[in-house]
């Protein structure tokens, strides 16, 4: 009786071992038809949407090519050309941002500027025809991943869990 059980459970692994999983192909060129369960996955697809190449009249500009800094820097003479609807610079890290805003909606960038602020700078600069910099400023991250990282939450969670099976007698 014993053996039987043992043996049908060793067949029943092996059955299971042999299936293959469904993996689906990442979209590298649009990465928002990619399903992004994981915040790897999210992360993965925001760094395709970081990976799209600039329109060749936009290669004069050093910085329109958006990276994970996040720098973006447009001189005031530049502003015109870099706005303008014929190049298309500003509108393709636009673009970028949108794409990232998409597969990723929390992404900051390694200067703690999120999607939308840059959005917004680039928005201000086009529509004032100023400079667009995000080289000298600093971002402060968002402060609502602190309330689950301070030291109180859990020792009052350990107190009430105490008291809790004090007062049952468990």
């Amino acid at each position: 009786m014993r053996t039987g059980y043992l043996v049908c459970l060793s067949l029943g692994i092996c059955l299971l071992l042999q299936v293959q999983h469904a993996h689906a192909k990442e979209n590298k060129t649009d990465p928002t038809d990619n399903v992004n369960l994981t915040p790897f996955r999210a992360w993965r697809s925001a760094y395709y949407c970081l990976q799209r190449k600039a329109p060749a009249n936009c290669t004069a500009f050093e910085t329109v090519s958006l990276t994970d800094r996040g720098l973006i820097d447009v001189i005031p003479s530049g502003i015109g050309e870099y706005c303008s609807a014929d190049t298309g610079c500003a509108q393709h890290v636009l673009d970028v941002l949108k794409c990232i805003y998409l597969c990723k909606r929390d992404f900051w960038f390694a200067n703690n500027a999120t999607v939308s602020v840059l959005n917004q700078t680039i928005h201000d600069g086009c529509f004032n025809k100023k400079s667009i910099s995000t080289l000298n400023l600093k971002y402060k991250k968002s402060s609502g991943m602190k309330v689950q990282q301070k030291i109180y939450i859990p020792f009052v969670a350990s107190l009430s869990t105490l008291a809790f099976i004090a007062i049952f007698n468990m």
